[in-house]
């Protein structure tokens, strides 16, 4: 339990284990924390379907959906990335800031990640590679992906809307999966917002299938003053 990227009133609900289902004690007691720290709202992040019904019961409201795509790394051939020259750049921690920056500028305010959470993102896996592509001393794009053993993870990927349909987010995406594949990665999984049809394209053409899981983030009002937090019409993917 943290805060919501750039609204500290808000608290953040991640369930480290996918697999986990929660039951109405637990919620309740995350409910119960949330008010002690003087939260006026809870937010969750990616929530798998057998887990919200406990969230539902409890009185949260469905906030965003989001497609779940994974992809077989043993039978996948990456295809060459042409058109692309920029050479990709270790992100490190002191970079962050500026690769929140293109997260606030792909995806609004409301969904971005601030530096603290990318940090987080960093990590949430035992392993983990971060890259970025820098113009002109800018960061304009970046890539976080992570393992844990033979399961690999695209955790978070943007491209900053000035430089988009020119290859980044494929080189990006494909740069991660071969480090994957060079690990020993068996499954990779991604999650995008379901209208997110820029995305799903990039995802699927790169050999990503659609599960049939579709996620949810969730929501509940503790009280006080609280923006809308309805999704706003997706941005153009990477």
């Amino acid at each position: 339990l943290g805060t919501w990227p750039n609204r500290p009133e808000i608290a953040h609900l991640v369930l480290l284990d996918h697999t986990m289902v929660p039951d109405e004690h637990h919620v309740r007691d995350w409910i119960d924390e949330a008010r002690r720290r003087g939260a006026s709202g809870i937010r969750t992040g990616a929530v798998f379907p057998k887990a919200a019904p406990a969230f539902l019961a409890a009185g949260f409201d469905p906030i965003d959906r989001l497609a779940l795509l994974d992809l077989d790394l043993l039978t996948s051939h990456l295809p060459p990335t042409s058109g692309v020259s920029d050479r990709l750049q270790r992100l490190r921690r002191s970079r962050l800031g500026a690769a929140a920056r293109v997260d606030a500028a792909a995806f609004g305010t409301t969904w971005a990640n601030d530096a603290a959470t990318l940090a987080e993102i960093n990590d949430a896996t035992p392993h983990h590679r971060a890259r970025h592509v820098v113009r002109h001393g800018d960061t304009v794009a970046f890539a976080i992906s992570g393992r844990a053993r033979t399961t690999g993870y695209i955790q978070r990927l943007a491209v900053h809307p000035d430089h988009r349909r020119h290859g980044i987010g494929r080189h990006l995406l494909h740069d991660a999966l071969g480090w994957m594949q060079r690990r020993g990665v068996v499954r990779v999984m991604v999650n995008t917002a379901i209208d997110n049809i820029a995305a799903l394209h990039l995802y699927e053409q790169s050999g990503f299938r659609r599960s049939g899981d579709t996620l949810v983030m969730l929501e509940l009002d503790l009280g006080g003053d609280r923006r809308s937090t309805r999704r706003p019409p997706a941005p153009a993917a990477p």
